[in-house]
């Protein structure tokens, strides 16, 4: 080994060791599972898909009891959708079609376990894999915003086994 190359291994094995932790960026486990299409939760969360514009409605003027039965629910730290509550988003995407002009949005909750901007990420996921999921039964995607309240709006108050699954949950809401 010459000289050059020796004095330069310590600093070679610095540059590695940095690379391997700024590259090591923390991410989070896909959890989502294939839907109608093959698309799974995970599916396009951040790559445009074809979102309207967060300015052309008010999350505020939905009304989530038009669809409160269908309300999707989720396992602890997960976004998947399980099988059990795939029939909800089918009566949903039956309704949209039986009401062609009408819009939803998809809110995507959690229980207030892990940190505010976690929760507000899984929140997201959850928006979103219902989004694709109707989307896969044919669903018009410009017709299904998504917006995520993480822990903020509690369907179920406490901090109990019960209070934990009621809050884990998407709710769609006519857009009036």
């Amino acid at each position: 080994m010459t000289p050059h190359l020796r004095a330069s291994l310590p600093l070679l094995g610095l540059a590695a060791v940095l690379a391997f932790f700024t590259g090591c960026a923390k991410t989070v486990k896909s959890t989502g599972t294939d839907g109608p299409g093959g698309l799974s939760g995970s599916e396009g969360i951040y790559d445009g898909m074809g979102l309207p514009e967060r300015g052309s409605f008010n999350p505020e003027n939905a009304d989530y009891s038009v669809l409160s039965a269908y309300t999707v629910y989720f396992a602890f730290d997960s976004y998947a959708i399980d099988s059990s509550e795939r029939g909800k988003l089918e009566k949903t995407a039956n309704w949209l079609n039986e009401n062609p002009g009408a819009k939803i949005i998809v809110a995507g909750h959690t229980d207030s376990r892990g940190t505010i901007q976690y929760n507000l990420g899984l929140g997201e996921r959850r928006a979103i894999a219902v989004r694709t999921y109707l989307m896969g039964l044919g669903i018009d995607g410009g017709r299904v915003m998504t917006i995520s309240y993480g822990e903020e709006r509690p369907a179920q108050p406490g901090e109990s086994e019960s209070a934990y699954a009621a809050n884990r949950r998407a709710a769609c809401g006519v857009l009036r």
